[in-house]
């Protein structure tokens, strides 16, 4: 017999593709380089497109918080790298990908290369949150390492002069584009880590992929991860995303943004003292005012006033109470003493108790015996009486038995006699009712009728009696002794 097939629904089957691909990790993480095709971008502000190439296609969606980052208008045939991942749309079990970047290819390379790199830093665990340092809260000493002369540099140094007066600041140049920057970042921030600071913003300002590709270099990711000082990273606008801001202890959205998130506020601190301080106030102020209340209580009470007399009133109620206890100490000896002649007297009495009911328990034992004896007796001669009684019937009515069996025989016999004589008539009785039945037995009647010949003619269930009751053509049934004739009258001859 064949194993029966496992059949599931559609929506089953979906639901398992979509779960193969979500698990898949190659699928997290895809860049693609192909030729845009069918580009819609619809009025929701969500992109939906092909990307193809000579032998294949792939379907593609761009949500709108994705798609307003695009920095060129895409149409059809551009030729751009996009990066996504791979999942299952439901309702059509369609496989596509969502896209969350997209450029021209021109800048292919450099994303592929991102990607790439971005990979083999998360498998060394570099952008593991445990990794992640502590932000001190109130730093006394900070490095900035930005590009000189930069903007970036310039509303750093104005936001941490805002909000921090008080903390040192180390201003660390550095090239921050070109071929020098990588090693000129590398040493700023070796640099940095032997000045004892309490964090390093590492910052500038946006621009495109090749600008921050610094950023993105492998000596820079890992000079920012050995880092013993925190680091928090403010490179380009919100958009723009490098390895730096991955690996760093805490990424801001811009270098303004990394001078907010390294300090306090100074007026929020001041406010905060001054509420801590009117607080304070207040706090002690109501203490004083309940100690006050507490101390003239205590320096109102009398013992206070006049202390002398105080413990010579206490020393009076004192040897009152001394007496008590006195007077109460002979009365309790003098009861005591009258306890212990009542129970001697006690024990005395129920010793003589004691030994008269001993007695009477004695007399009473040796009477129950004698009572006891008589009663046996008693019942021995009536148990003989008994006996004899018994036997004397059981004699009586072994007598009688041999005459009930005799009874009984005689009883038998008589009554067969009259079973018989009321089955014999009722079989004569049964033989006269089957003789009536066979004479007038309509069914015999008629078979003798159809061995002669005779027939019995009907149309429609009606007899036929008379040449008048049918026309030529009708259809006739004729029953006969062994059946039924199906006939059809073609004539009629009247006599």
């Amino acid at each position: 017999m064949m194993p029966k097939e496992k059949v599931i629904t559609v929506s089953e089957f979906v639901n398992e593709l979509k779960g193969v691909i979500q698990k898949h990790p190659s699928f997290k993480n895809v860049a693609l380089v192909g030729e845009l095709s069918n580009f819609k971008a619809h009025h929701s502000g969500h992109f939906y497109f092909s990307l193809k190439d000579a032998k294949s296609r792939v379907s593609c969606v761009m949500f709108r918080s994705k798609s307003s980052m695009v920095k060129f208008k895409p149409k059809d045939g551009d030729k751009v790298v996009i990066h996504g991942s791979i999942d299952v749309f439901e309702s059509t079990g369609s496989v596509q990908i969502y896209v969350e970047r997209m450029n021209l290819d021109g800048l292919g390379d450099l994303f592929i290369q991102f990607e790439a790199l971005k990979k083999e830093f998360l498998e060394k665990g570099y952008f593991a949150v445990e990794h992640k340092k502590p932000i001190p809260k109130y730093p006394h000493n900070l490095a900035v390492i930005v590009g000189e002369g930069s903007a970036a540099a310039a509303d750093i140094a104005r936001t941490l002069h805002e909000r921090w007066p008080v903390a040192q600041v180390h201003v660390l140049y550095a090239f921050v584009q070109g071929e020098y920057a990588v090693d000129s970042i590398v040493k700023q921030i070796d640099y940095a880590n032997t000045l004892n600071l309490d964090t390093i913003i590492l910052a500038r300002g946006g621009g495109s992929i090749e600008d921050l590709w610094s950023f993105n270099e492998p000596k820079v990711v890992e000079a920012v991860y050995n880092s013993k000082t925190p680091i928090i990273s403010g490179v380009g606008h919100e958009s723009d995303v490098t390895l730096v801001d991955y690996v760093s202890d805490y990424r801001a959205a811009t270098p303004t943004a990394a001078a907010v998130h390294a300090t306090p506020n100074t007026k929020d601190l001041l406010e905060n003292l001054r509420d801590y301080k009117n607080a304070y106030y207040k706090s002690v102020r109501n203490k004083l005012r309940q100690n006050q209340q507490v101390y003239q209580t205590i320096m109102s009470q009398r013992y206070l006033q006049d202390p002398l007399r105080y413990i010579e009133t206490k020393q009076q109620y004192l040897d009152y109470h001394q007496n008590k206890v006195t007077h109460q100490i002979y009365r309790f000896d003098t009861i005591k003493k009258t306890l212990q002649q009542q129970i001697h007297g006690y024990e005395k009495a129920l010793n003589h108790k004691f030994q008269e009911n001993k007695g009477q328990l004695k007399n009473f034992e040796n009477e129950f015996y004698y009572n006891v004896e008589q009663h046996i007796r008693q019942e021995d001669v009536q148990r003989k009486h008994f006996e004899q009684s018994l036997m004397f019937s059981i004699g009586g009515i072994q007598r009688k038995i041999p005459q009930f069996y005799t009874f009984i025989e005689d009883t038998d016999v008589a009554l067969k006699r009259r079973i018989d004589r009321l089955i014999n008539l009722k079989a004569s009785q049964f033989g006269d009712i089957i003789k009536t039945i066979s004479n007038n037995n309509p069914v015999a009647k008629l078979e003798a009728v159809y061995a002669k010949g005779f027939a019995r003619v009907s149309m429609n269930s009606e007899p036929i009696t008379s040449i008048g009751n049918v026309a030529e053509g009708d259809a006739l049934t004729i029953a006969v002794k062994d059946g039924i004739i199906q006939a059809t009258v073609s004539g009629k001859d009247p006599l």
